[in-house]
């Protein structure tokens, strides 16, 4: 039994040394992720103006520059143009010289030597860039840098980027550049920032996340210009005490480090207002009385069992976020946080929630989610203001009648809790537009839901509900909704009234007829019928033309009627664990289809129409009962990923040389099948990224397989794999 179950874990071999891989499918360093960019402040004002201040600099020094050169008062013009045309014969000279490898002092006597006497202060301003250029290429990187590269680097006169470039160190010509004002640094190997760095006074904006620091020079403190600092994702276990010098010091990302307690030096920066210190490992917060100015903090993700008493007298707080920390309860002075709008305590330990949290009469946003809580308190109805709740993933069986009290509530989630019905007046939160209530034990949806006429997004799914009131027909805004592991054995007819509908999920019900009013829902764009107990594929669902997705799977789907062809818009159509015996012909006239799956059916051949399918990019037809490989495939000239895996199927016994025609294929998947050799053509699909191939009777390999260049990922595992194991090395 073991050497069945190992014979079936997969074997992806390195191919790294045998087969090169393509440049171009080689992946970019690249800066932060899309989910951490959205953990960054949103407040960055500051931030982001920049890009102007640098264009309002660039273009002062190239005017200075020109003005110190041509001059800026009136002449005579016959002298003007001969002088100009000596200068211009001039500057030409300067940039030949400056072009070449010409020391300072060589290019400064030229200049005296032509009458420049008065030179701009920038004006070596090339000469500093070939500096710059000679000792980026002379710090210890694995990635070289060329000349062409430094315009990328140095955005304008004010800025270098850096970023991404495999730096050990930060180059001595960028701490040389005492007119920096922002530097940028991300996604390298750095371990020390040096005590020259004190050089750069005028430095605005450091930016050296995602390093190797484990600890900050004490001349960091003298950078007095210093408005944002962005250490993220380092090694760093505090600061040191002159950390505290940087008096203008407003923005601090100081997330994924490994800060235990709460760095002293931060508690006297005034002019601090956003500090993110998450995912750190700090345990309390002692006084931060000083931090008058502070607005954001970010302490999720720590290691506090206390709500820290010292956050409560932060004056100018608006946005605090505590979410995975191991707190057990709030303190009465919470009530303090008078400026407080967002509040997040998501994934903490919290019971209950004491009285004081609901003088918090300026929150607009509070999560809660993810904690033990049973009950609200009937005092929530202080907080006028809120229009986003999340209780979801709780203890609660049932909510205070007062949450209808929160006129300005648009969002509230109570998915994942216990509850059997909902408060009877839910309805009076007329501005309410999103609505979650998954995973409950709610048997009936009231039919007072039709009052919140603002309602866009509802979510019920795996409740008990056995059908769904039709006054839900009055809120017309609705554009999705989830039902799906419900009890519903009827397709609800209120659904059909509302024309704004673009996602309608039902799966996992008990629904076994389509009713003919489902066109009239007729913007749905996503609709999901799957584990159903539909008989067939309704006519009425080929009068839905914007639908772009639609998975009948697990029905019992034996044809498609010849309607399916006013589905123009189809791209994703899952039939997959139904009832056919043929290929659908009717489907080959979805000449705009992306993705088919009919996987598990018990077809038998695949028509030649399938040619029609041109702009096909998935097929999926693993386990069904071909007794050969369906050669007509072969023709779908568009194909990027093919699945024939056969594990519960009838096995194929050989692959056809004109599999190698799929030029564009990516991804190709026979596994399980009994295939000895593969097409002597298969190094043509030079495209081929993944081949997963694993239990089949493979002895060799074609030569043309070296030719697969892009390839990344190879499992050939099976009975034979330990033997040529070594042959495949080779």
């Amino acid at each position: 039994m073991s050497g069945e179950k190992e014979e079936e874990q997969t074997a992806d071999i390195n191919l790294e040394g045998i087969i090169e891989a393509s440049p171009d499918e080689i992946p970019e360093p690249n800066a932060t992720s899309d989910m951490e960019q959205s953990q960054l402040p949103t407040d960055m004002t500051e931030i982001s103006s920049t890009t102007s201040l640098h264009k309002e600099k660039s273009g002062a020094s190239q005017e200075k520059l020109s003005e110190s050169f041509l001059g800026a008062s009136q002449r005579d013009p016959e002298k003007e143009a001969l002088r100009s045309a000596e200068k211009l014969e001039s500057i030409k000279k300067i940039s030949e010289i400056l072009m070449s490898e010409a020391k300072d002092t060589e290019i400064i006597a030229y200049l005296y030597a032509e009458g420049y006497t008065d030179l701009p202060h920038d004006f070596l301003e090339g000469q500093t860039r070939k500096k710059l250029l000679h000792s980026i290429e002379s710090a210890t990187t694995p990635q070289k840098i060329s000349a062409d590269m430094l315009p990328e680097m140095m955005l304008d006169d004010f800025t270098i980027q850096l970023n991404a470039k495999g730096l050990l160190e930060i180059p001595t010509g960028v701490l040389d550049m005492k007119m920096l004002n922002y530097l940028y640094l991300n996604n390298n190997e750095i371990k020390i920032i040096p005590k020259e760095i004190r050089q750069l006074t005028g430095l605005e904006i450091l930016s050296i996340e995602r390093n190797r620091l484990t600890s900050l020079p004490p001349e960091i403190g003298l950078l007095q210009n210093l408005r944002t600092l962005n250490l993220r994702h380092n090694q760093l276990t505090g600061l040191p005490d002159e950390f505290s010098q940087l008096s203008e010091l407003k923005y601090l990302l100081f997330s994924h480090n490994n800060i235990e307690k709460f760095p002293s030096a931060l508690t006297t920066l005034r002019s601090l207002e956003v500090l993110d210190l998450s995912g750190n490992k700090v345990t309390l917060i002692e006084n931060l009385t000083e931090m008058k100015k502070l607005n954001i903090l970010y302490l999720n993700e720590n290691k506090m069992k206390i709500f820290p008493k010292a956050l409560c007298y932060l004056p100018n707080i608006s946005k605090l976020n505590l979410s995975e920390n191991l707190i057990q309860s709030l303190p009465k002075e919470i009530e303090e946080l008078k400026t407080l709008k967002e509040l997040s305590l998501s994934n903490n330990r919290l019971i209950f929630l004491p009285i004081q949290l609901f003088q918090l009469i300026q929150l607009e946003k509070m999560r809660l989610d993810c904690n033990q809580l049973e009950s609200l308190s009937d005092k929530v109805e202080n907080l006028q203001k809120l229009q986003d709740l999340n209780l979801s993933k709780n203890l609660f069986q049932n909510i205070t009648d007062n949450i209808s009290k929160c006129t300005m509530l648009e969002r509230l989630n109570l998915s994942d809790n216990q509850f059997k019905k909902l408060p009877n007046n839910l309805y009076q939160l007329k501005y309410l537009k999103e609505l979650h209530l998954n995973r409950n034990q709610l048997i009936l949806l009231d039919e007072h839901i039709a009052f919140n006429k603002e309602l866009s997004v509802l979510e019920v799914s795996e409740n008990a509900l056995m059908y769904i009131p039709v006054e839900i027909k009055n809120c017309t805004e609705i554009i999705k909704i989830d039902l799906s592991c419900n009890k519903l054995a009827l397709f609800p007819m209120g659904l059909c009234a509302l024309v704004a509908l673009r996602h309608l999920n039902l799966s996992g019900n008990y629904i076994s007829e389509i009713t003919t009013e489902i066109s009239f829902i007729k913007y749905l764009q996503y609709l999901n019928l799957s584990k159903n107990k539909l008989p067939s594929f309704s006519i009425h669902l080929c009068t839905l033309s914007r639908l772009n997705y639609l998975d009948l799977s697990y029905n019992q789907i034996s044809s498609i009627p010849t309607n399916v062809q006013k589905m123009k818009s189809l791209r994703t159509l899952l039939l997959h664990h139904s009832k056919f015996i043929l290929f659908p012909r009717e489907l080959c006239a979805l000449n705009q289809l992306k993705v088919l799956d009919l996987s598990e059916n018990k077809i038998q051949f695949i028509p030649s129409d399938i040619k029609d399918l041109e702009e096909l990019k998935e097929l999926n037809l693993s386990n069904n009962n071909f007794a050969s490989f369906p050669v007509e495939i072969c023709q779908i000239l568009s194909l990027q990923k093919l699945t024939i895996c056969q594990k519960n199927g009838l096995k194929l016994k050989s692959l056809p040389e004109e599999i190698s025609k799929l030029l564009v294929l990516k991804e190709l998947d026979i596994s399980y099948n009994e295939l000895q050799e593969m097409p002597k053509s298969i190094g043509e699909i030079k495209t081929l990224v993944t081949l997963i191939a694993n239990n089949n009777f493979f002895k060799k390999l074609p030569s043309s397989f070296s030719s697969l260049r892009n390839l990344q990922h190879l499992n050939l595992k099976g009975k034979w794999y330990a033997k040529y194991h070594r042959e495949i090395q080779t």
